[in-house]
């Protein structure tokens, strides 16, 4: 059994994929949401955060042979609790966009937490429900509004760190660039702080808003993990799969 770990758009290109090749495999997922990307595929998909504990339950229990980490860049706990299994692993790391010469990239969360960023400005934050509290501390100094997925768990996320539930808008994904325009107008939005998502997470789109309208855009870059092997194309994965269960099954 092959452990997908799953819940981004990529994810399901493995799906389908694995599915062509008649591996079997099981996704991961944290969300009810994200399960609906898996509808009409083969493969079971398990719902809910991963102790170190249920990790190695699902591994033993499933008779895993290896890993498929498809998972968002900034995914960060995940990746390495299943690298560190020591189970075969491959990761399917999303593209980076190119970054625009107006564009500021910063290489963690602490350095955008600075006055020169904050202070006086009309922010709009798409970085992640689990990340908002960081910037809690800075409401007072700023015009905050987060963007996060219209479900209730996001949203019960935010107010329980502090953020102002009037301050929330909750938008589905993909977000167009008539959106995107429309949104930062309408708020009068001087900064937005976002992730190195790739062009699947928006990025391309705020690029092209943020030189339209002169608008500030702060891209947090990605963690910085050791990925034991990593590829960027689908099609490598079945052809690797393959391999690792022929080499369970001779062992």
């Amino acid at each position: 059994m092959i452990w997908l770990i799953g819940g981004t758009s990529e994810s399901r290109a493995v799906a389908v994929a694995l599915d062509a090749a008649g591996l079997p495999w099981l996704a991961t997922v944290v969300s009810d949401r994200a399960r609906q990307l898996y509808e009409g595929r083969s493969g079971a998909v398990y719902v809910g955060a991963l102790s170190p504990d249920a990790i190695a339950h699902l591994v033993q229990s499933h008779g895993i042979c290896c890993i498929v980490d498809a998972s968002h860049p900034f995914a960060v706990d995940i990746s390495q609790q299943a690298i560190a299994t020591g189970l075969p692993y491959l990761r399917l790391e999303r593209p980076s966009s190119a970054i625009a010469p107006s564009t500021l990239c910063l290489p963690t969360w602490d350095a955008v937490l600075q006055e020169d960023y904050l202070t006086g400005r009309r922010i709009l934050l798409t970085v992640g429900v689990k990340t908002l509290a960081r910037f809690v501390p800075w409401l007072h100094h700023g015009t905050f509004w987060a963007r996060i997925l219209p479900v209730e768990v996001s949203m019960h996320q935010a107010i329980q760190v502090g953020f102002p539930s009037d301050r929330l808008i909750p938008m589905a994904l993909p977000v167009t660039i008539d959106q995107e325009r429309d949104l930062w107008r309408s708020l009068s939005i001087d900064t937005v702080i976002t992730k190195s998502a790739g062009q699947a997470g928006g990025l391309d789109v705020k690029q092209q808003v943020a030189q339209e309208l002169g608008v500030r855009l702060i891209v947090i870059d990605r963690p910085a993990i050791a990925y034991p092997q990593q590829t960027s194309v689908v099609a490598d994965i079945p052809p690797w799969c393959q391999q690792q269960v022929r080499a369970r099954e001779t062992t």
